[in-house]
């Protein structure tokens, strides 16, 4: 749906993500909930280790055994390290193998980090000459002690990597320098001053407790790790058994069932009147009289033909954006058609028409016309020569006719509009040629889609000179299309006059990191929309006839619009220069823009779930923006005592909201800061921030930043990451726990799950959708965002 995500490729699976993290909520959990909360990382976060909700407890009963345990300088087991090891030794002039000391990083996977790895080196050692070459046995001994279960083995070690002058001291200088150099490999933005701020921070908080020394050793690192987390809370209260969990089980096939029974009858149905229609035509030539020249060639020509006059009538219909939306409504409509699969629904139409014309203008090429051309005279004579004017013609003469000469020029141009508007070619994928790219892209496919307009023209032409009939009611194709195209045709004109009629000012621009540009601009009367829908943009200084898709993140009851375009392909990147340059030079009037809407969109269903996941990669949680702010909005209006009893929309909504660069808060940093603004005790909105540039939480080379933010959201109630009131988790969440969690927290409810990314994720969601559905009493229905 959303063309900025046309050519948008989430590193979803970053190489500093590759161990997962678990989410976790509040345990309480009420039929009517009070706004809003959110949930920290550290107070309902992942752990700094992954543990099963069966496992041992008892082990992460201590707050501080949380922080330390979970500490970890390396993930590799010793038969990974020893194949490095052995991949890179050398025996020149050595009476052992040997690596140098640079690549001790890369044999124990951390070699992403080279200064910390070196840091780490240098601790182990003891701080003597780093540059030395590792034996394996060395390199054995240091594993050890890199992966030791005791406590102490590992805050001396984390504790000796940020001593650098080994006295036995950490000062604020040295954890200055360390939240730098985590900060470098974590891909973080921090300035020396705030890197001083935080670590003035870590010794507020522990060299007050013991006589403002200066300094802090190492017994009180477990008090720092203990510090970290939030008053009252330990890992244990949140761990909890599945007792329970798994009860009312319900058959995949009935799983299935629920899923898809409204796009199915759809699909059947769909085929039920191809397979009619071309079983009428086809029977109804087999009794003709040229049957006995051509044969089952003709009848399989004219079955074929009649189903893509049907699919190319129908065709337009999934894209007739106005009628959708306005039928989508109603409940009883929407409740059996699925208008969320319109475009799934418009390509699959699109493959009926390849097979019609493949079996329509393959048979007539390869049989039917060969039969004609060779047939005996006599039986030529006697069948079918009225309709050729009693001359038998030649295999080049039928190609040179009116019918064979438009049909052809139609198979031209939809296969040059069918290629354009596949995934790589509309995406300008890496894997084609250079020279095919450059010719491919979005706005390829747009201008390549208008050829249609002369395939029907064509259509028509081609349905009035038919060989075999004269007979004008048998020259049908006007009958299937004429409404279709009319109705289609009234929907261009009527977009056309109603994006002139808006009166459309552009109220303010914002620049973000990333090459987001986001537009303030003035809602016209008479425009209302819900959250979750989106409008079409155009801007006549790039192109008056171009128009994409945007999701609006302003809310319903917003007195404005506004829209975040993230700058991906060629109309956007023109829009945010246009707009980039009218801002510096101080232009008097600011592009024009034009906009059409609004539309509905699979999101906007979100109305009709008590609980809702909504799920966003990268630019991808434009659509779920006006949704929070629709709720957040409509509970501000509420009274406290009518939440329970009237409040229409979701009891709870879950965001969780995935990128891999910090810069990407400042995207929607004001919307959460405005949503976030009541401060009560339970939340109806929960947002998680996940930022996969991050180690994850207990790895050494996070394990100071997670200190910090937990700290100073303490004392400030701001994170350090996201610099919002919503607190970051490190790396990519552990779906399978955070639906485990949902499952058990929301037991016997039906859940919406919205997501709006790249397909692959979208898999994993589905399939844990239905996996939690059919083991549980918890329902999750699964929508994905076209895009």
């Amino acid at each position: 749906m959303h063309a900025e995500l046309e050519a948008e490729r989430e590193h979803y699976d970053d190489d500093h993500s590759a161990l997962s993290t678990s989410s976790s909520f509040s345990s309480t959990s009420s039929s009517c909930s009070v706004p809003f909360s959110f949930s920290p990382a550290l107070t309902a976060g992942p752990p700094w280790r992954h543990v099963e909700p069966n496992g041992d407890q008892d082990h992460y009963s201590s707050v501080a055994g949380f922080g330390v345990t979970g500490l970890t300088f390396t993930e590799l087991d010793w038969t990974t390290v020893e194949h490095r090891f052995d991949r890179l030794a050398s025996t020149r002039n050595v009476p052992e193998p040997v690596v140098k000391w640079s690549d001790f990083g890369y044999c124990v996977g951390i070699q992403r980090s080279p200064e910390i790895s070196n840091e780490i080196l240098k601790a182990l050692r003891g701080r003597r000459e780093c540059k030395v070459d590792i034996t394996k046995k060395e390199l054995h001994r240091y594993w050890l002690r890199m992966t030791d279960p005791s406590i102490n083995y590992r805050i001396q070690l984390f504790f000796d990597m940020i001593d650098r002058n080994m006295d036995g001291r950490i000062t604020e200088v040295d954890i200055k320098q360390t939240i730098l150099m985590s900060a470098t490999a974590n891909k973080l933005s921090v300035t020396h001053e705030e890197a001083e701020e935080h670590a003035g921070l870590v010794m507020e908080a522990l060299d007050t407790h013991h006589h403002n020394q200066g300094y802090l050793q190492a017994p009180q690192l477990e008090s720092l790790f203990e510090l970290s987390m939030p008053q009252g809370s330990s890992y244990a209260s949140n761990v909890q058994h599945q007792n329970g969990l798994y009860q009312e089980p319900i058959s995949r096939a009935e799983i299935m069932f629920r899923s898809y029974w409204r796009r199915g009858w759809i699909i059947l149905f769909w085929l039920m009147i191809c397979v009619a229609l071309f079983a009428w035509k086809f029977i109804q030539y087999s009794h003709r009289t040229a049957f006995q020249v051509m044969g089952y060639c003709l009848s399989t020509a004219k079955g074929a033909a009649e189903t893509l006059k049907f699919n190319m009538a129908i065709i337009l219909l999934p894209v007739c954006r106005n009628s959708i939306t306005w039928l989508r409504k109603n409940r009883r409509i929407s409740s059996v058609i699925p208008f969320n699969d319109n475009i799934n629904f418009h390509k699959l139409i699109a493959g009926g028409i390849v097979v019609g014309v493949i079996l329509h203008g393959g048979t007539h090429l390869a049989c039917d016309f060969p039969r004609i051309s060779g047939s005996d005279s006599s039986i030529f004579r006697q069948t079918i020569a009225a309709s050729f004017g009693y001359h038998q013609p030649s295999y080049i003469q039928i190609l040179a006719t009116t019918e064979v000469a438009t049909g052809i020029a139609m198979v031209v141009l939809m296969s040059i509009a069918f290629s354009l508007a596949t995934k790589w070619p509309r995406r300008q994928s890496p894997s084609l040629p250079r020279s095919v790219r450059q010719v491919t892209g979005y706005n390829t496919f747009w201008y390549s889609h208008h050829l249609f307009i002369f395939v029907y023209a064509l259509l028509i032409v081609h349905s009035m000179f038919l060989f075999l009939t004269s007979n004008v009611t048998e020259k049908t194709t006007w009958i299937y299309i004429a409404i279709p195209v009319l109705l289609y045709a009234g929907e261009r004109i009527f977009r056309a006059v109603r994006s002139r009629f808006y009166e459309i000012e552009v109220l303010k621009v914002s620049f973000y990191p990333g090459k987001v540009l986001s537009l303030k601009l003035n809602k016209p009367k008479g425009f209302n929309h819900k959250g979750g829908m989106y409008t079409f943009l155009q801007c006549p200084q790039i192109s008056p006839f171009e128009w994409h898709p945007f999701s609006l993140t302003s809310g319903p009851a917003d007195d404005h619009l506004s829209v975040h375009i993230r700058a991906l392909g060629d109309w956007s990147y023109q829009l945010y220069s246009l707009f980039q340059e009218a801002v510096l030079t101080g232009a008097k009037e600011l592009p024009k823009i034009y906009i059409d809407g609004p539309y509905g969109a699979a999101s906007q269903d979100y109305i009709k779930y008590d609980i809702v996941i909504l799920i966003g990669l990268g630019i991808g949680a434009t659509p779920f923006i006006s949704i929070l702010k629709d709720i957040a909005n409509g509970l501000q209006n509420t009274q406290l005592d009518q939440v329970c009893s009237s409040q229409k929309g979701p009891l709870k909504a879950y965001l969780y909201w995935v990128t891999r660069e910090q810069s990407s808060f400042d995207w929607f940093r004001d919307i959460m800061k405005e949503i976030s603004k009541p401060n009560l005790k339970q939340s109806v909105i929960e947002i998680h921030n996940f930022l996969t540039s991050i180690y994850q939480e207990g790895n050494v080379r996070s394990a100071l930043i997670s200190i910090i933010q937990a700290l100073y959201y303490r004392k400030t109630g701001i994170d350090i990451v996201s610099r919002t009131p919503v607190r970051t988790h490190f790396a990519r969440p552990n779906w399978l726990n955070v639906f485990s969690k949902l499952a058990r927290k929301h037991r016997g409810a039906r859940i919406g799950v919205f997501y709006c990314g790249p397909s692959g994720l979208a898999r994993e969601l589905a399939r844990l959708c239905t996996k939690f559905s059919t083991k549980t009493n918890t329902r999750f229905v699964f929508h994905k965002e076209n895009y």
